[in-house]
């Protein structure tokens, strides 16, 4: 099946089966979270992201490229949750600044819209951090550029883009000492290709279940199925040693800014700098009169007093980090227990059945005490051990 362009509809689904994709893989994507605090939300973030701009997406009627591109943009920036959330949002805006005065998305469109989503989320976050989502990105946008030579074929070049990413994605541990240690490759990195292989279901016209989504039911397809796919499930494993976490922030403090004044580059920087000084994990992004703010700090309230100075404030959040992180071990330590316990009463199930049994039955507590000191006595001298009493 080959695919020379990409029309407002054909994206409208391919958009829509990423964001339920990453819907139903959100836990697994939680599993994996221990960059850069293990508190076991990053597969959550993502999702609850792409379903604000879904829920834009799902609205329109009849939708043209630029009407969705914006949807897309203002829907995940105004919706965005977390540090991955928010680079979620700023992949699809670089992405959606490039198609926007497009009727159709080709080959040359689509690898110039990947490039720009990595320039854009790059800049948006102050410290970059190699090993993480911003990497497996530009590595599908380093494919991209390889392949714009070869191919005009929509169905080939995202194939080859994702397989390269899964590639970069497996080579994450080595880049990040603290995924290396827990075993697992980078969670944000994951949920970015969940929403990449489920948009190429539906490019390539697989059945997408969009049930999860609001407003929707069912399934859709696009055409008939052809070709190979990048798919499949996490190939590293879930961690289950969150205990030595050493969180210096411990507040995940997140809202947008209402402008009431100007925000020029250079106030921007200004801010940037104030909030370096309260924290880390700082993503900052200025959209038109809206500011989007994303800061690890232990005193939040410096950074909303800050931002007060620039306008009103709306979409707050601030989470306790140590309190989310003590709850994903408790959790770990329950699922643990829950799998040692399943794995005895499948051992027990499949014991040999011995040919007799004994039912012991007494009237008085002496005789009980009796009973139970004599079968001890009898079990432990199988075993060259003793009775309590002996």
């Amino acid at each position: 099946m080959v695919i020379k362009t990409i029309d407002a509809a054909a994206l409208k689904k391919a958009f829509l089966a990423g964001a339920a994709r990453i819907e139903a893989k959100k836990e697994i994507i939680n599993e994996l979270n221990v960059f850069p605090v293990p508190d076991g939300d990053t597969g959550t973030n993502m999702t609850l992201t792409i379903m604000s701009a879904a829920k834009e997406v799902n609205g329109i009627g009849e939708p043209t490229i630029k009407s969705l591109a914006k949807a897309i943009s203002s829907g995940s920036l105004r919706g965005a949750r977390g540090n991955s959330g928010v680079i979620l949002s700023q992949l699809f805006r670089g992405f959606c600044k490039e198609i926007q005065e497009h009727e159709e998305i080709t080959v040359p469109v689509m690898c110039a819209a990947f490039g720009r989503a990595v320039e854009t989320a790059y800049k948006a976050v102050m410290k970059p951090k190699e090993g993480t989502i911003l990497t497996v990105a530009r590595g599908g946008s380093e494919r991209a550029a390889e392949l714009l030579a070869e191919t005009d074929d929509l169905a080939f070049f995202c194939g080859e883009v994702i397989s390269h990413m899964e590639q970069v994605l497996a080579q994450t541990p080595e880049l990040l000492p603290v995924l290396k240690e827990a075993g697992v490759v980078d969670s944000g990195g994951q949920g970015l290709l969940e929403v990449l292989k489920g948009a190429y279901d539906a490019l390539l016209g697989k059945d997408v279940d969009l049930s999860a989504l609001s407003g929707q039911t069912g399934s859709v397809r696009t055409g008939q199925a052809s070709g190979s796919q990048a798919s499949g499930t996490p190939k590293t494993g879930i961690t289950e040693d969150l205990t030595t976490a050493d969180i210096k922030f411990g507040y995940c403090t997140e809202f947008i800014i209402l402008l009431e004044k100007e925000f020029p580059a250079a106030e921007e920087q200004a801010f940037k700098a104030y909030l370096e000084g309260l924290g880390d994990s700082i993503v900052v992004v200025a959209d038109d009169e809206i500011v989007k703010v994303h800061v690890h700090t232990n005193d939040p309230g410096l950074a909303i007093q800050k931002a007060l100075t620039y306008g009103s404030l709306t979409s707050m959040k601030i989470d306790n980090m140590r309190e989310e992180h003590n709850e994903r071990v408790i959790q770990n330590a329950e699922k643990i227990a829950a799998k040692e316990q399943k794995k005895e009463q499948e051992a027990a199930v499949q014991a040999p059945r011995k040919e007799n049994g004994f039912i012991s039955v007494s009237v008085g507590e002496g005789l009980r005490r009796r009973l139970y000191h004599r079968r001890r006595t009898d079990d432990e001298s199988k075993h060259g051990g003793y009775a309590a009493g002996d």
